[in-house]
C-alpha cells in the first residue's frame, strides 16, 4: 500500500524545526546532512504523479481551542504540543491509515477499504475515533516536554466514499474529492466537541455497542445540502448541532414590525426621545436588523399625488432588556430628520423594523 510522503522521510534521520511567520508556527521536516527539504522532494515527485480512484474513509480531527491556546503560549511550546498530538494520533489511534495530512490544528487521516474489508475497516475506524475522543485529554501525559496547560477536547468528522489518490513512485502525495470536503463540513458540526458521521456512512457497519452511542439528526450544510436536509449521526449527549445548520439555507425568513403615527403623535412620544419595540425572538446575527422610516412626498406643490420615501435609519440599538430582545429607536433624531424633510403635523410616518430571528 502506498504511504504518505512523510513515511519516505521516516526512513532517514530527521530534524524537526520551526519557523514563525506572522505569529503562527509552521513545522517543516528536513534531512540532516543535505539541502533537500520536503517541499522540494514533493515538487520533484509531482513530475511523475498520477491520479487513481480509491474508496476511502476520511477522518478529520480538530483540536478544539487550539487557536486561543496558540495565542497565549510561546511558539516552541505550541510546536511541542502539536508534535505530540500528531504523534499520538498516528501511533495510538490511526496507525493503519495510508495517508496523514496536518491541518494546522488537527490531522486529516485516510483509511482505504474494499468491498470485502468495508465492515471491518469501518467498525474499527469508528472505534478508534471513539477511543481517541475519550482519551484525548491525556494524550500528552507521558511527554515531559509538555508541562503546561493544553486543550483537552477534539471534534471529529467522518465520511466515506470514492476519491482521487495522487501518487508518484509508490508514495501518496494527496487526496481530492467531495468526500474530503464533506468530512470537513461534518467536523464543523461537532460542537463544542464530539464526533459527527455522515448519514451515508451506513451506521449499521459499526459494532453493536458503538451504534448505540450515536443518534440521527437532519442538518443543512452550505454547498452540500442547502434545501433538503442531510442525515448525520452525532455522538449522544456530547454534540450540540449549531442552530444555523437546522434550517434551510437558501431562504432567510426576515420578520417585520411596523408602527404608523402622524408626525404630531411621534412628537408627543419624544420625551424621553427613546422609543422601544420588543421583538418576538432575538437576532440570529448581530447585524441582522434594519430600521426604515417611510413617509410620503409630493412630486410638485400642485400635485396631490404622493410617493413614499424609504429612509434607512441608523440611530437605534439592539439589546436584551429584562431578558427580552428590544430595539430602542432615537425618536428625537428621527424627528430632526423629518423636520428637515418638511414633514408637517398631520403627515403619517411609518417606522419599520426588519430582523432575522434566531433559530431556537
Amino acid at each position: 500500500m502506498p504511504r504518505f510522503i512523510v513515511d519516505y522521510f521516516k526512513r532517514k534521520p530527521l530534524e524537526m524545526f520551526k519557523e514563525t511567520v506572522n505569529g503562527p508556527v509552521r513545522l517543516s521536516l528536513v534531512i540532516r546532512g543535505g539541502d533537500s527539504k520536503m517541499h522540494r522532494k514533493f515538487r520533484q515527485l509531482l513530475g511523475t504523479a498520477e491520479g487513481h480512484s480509491e474508496f476511502i474513509i476520511v477522518v478529520i480531527v480538530d483540536v478544539r481551542g487550539f487557536s486561543k491556546f496558540s495565542k497565549i503560549r510561546e511558539s516552541p511550546e505550541t510546536a511541542m504540543y502539536i508534535r505530540r498530538v500528531y504523534m499520538g494520533l498516528i501511533d495510538e489511534y490511526f496507525g493503519a491509515a495510508s495517508f496523514y495530512k496536518p491541518t494546522g490544528d488537527g490531522l486529516l487521516v485516510v483509511i482505504p477499504y474494499t468491498p470485502s474489508t468495508l465492515k471491518e475497516v469501518a467498525s474499527k475506524t469508528v472505534k478508534s475515533c471513539l477511543e481517541c475522543y475519550k482519551e484525548f485529554a491525556h494524550i500528552c501525559d507521558n511527554d515531559h516536554m509538555v508541562n503546561f496547560d493544553v486543550p483537552r477536547e477534539i471534534g471529529i468528522g467522518i465520511a466515506r466514499g470514492n476519491a482521487c489518490r495522487l501518487e508518484s513512485n509508490d508514495l501518496i502525495l494527496d487526496y481530492s474529492g467531495h468526500i474530503l470536503n464533506l468530512a470537513s463540513r461534518l467536523l464543523n458540526l461537532a460542537r463544542p466537541s464530539g464526533i459527527v458521521i455522515d448519514g451515508d456512512f451506513t451506521i449499521e457497519l459499526l459494532y453493536g455497542q458503538d451504534k448505540k452511542l450515536f443518534k440521527k439528526e437532519a442538518v443543512y450544510i452550505r454547498g452540500i445540502s442547502e434545501e433538503k436536509p442531510k442525515t448525520v449521526h452525532i455522538l449522544k449527549d456530547v454534540v450540540s448541532i449549531p442552530p444555523e445548520y437546522l434550517q434551510a439555507l437558501t431562504v432567510e425568513r426576515w420578520k417585520s414590525i411596523s408602527t404608523k403615527k402622524t408626525f404630531k403623535q411621534w412628537k408627543e412620544l419624544s420625551s424621553p426621545p427613546l422609543y422601544r419595540i420588543r421583538l418576538k425572538k432575538g437576532l440570529r446575527r448581530t447585524n441582522a436588523i434594519r430600521v426604515t422610516i417611510i413617509y410620503p412626498l409630493k412630486t410638485k406643490e400642485k400635485d396631490n399625488l404622493r410617493y413614499n420615501r424609504n429612509h434607512g435609519f441608523t440611530h437605534f440599538h439592539y439589546r436584551q432588556i429584562a431578558g427580552k430582545p428590544t430595539v430602542t429607536v432615537n425618536i428625537g433624531k428621527m424627528l430632526e430628520y423629518l423636520k428637515d424633510e418638511k414633514i408637517t403635523s398631520n403627515i403619517e410616518v411609518q417606522l419599520r423594523i426588519e430582523y432575522l430571528p434566531a433559530i431556537l
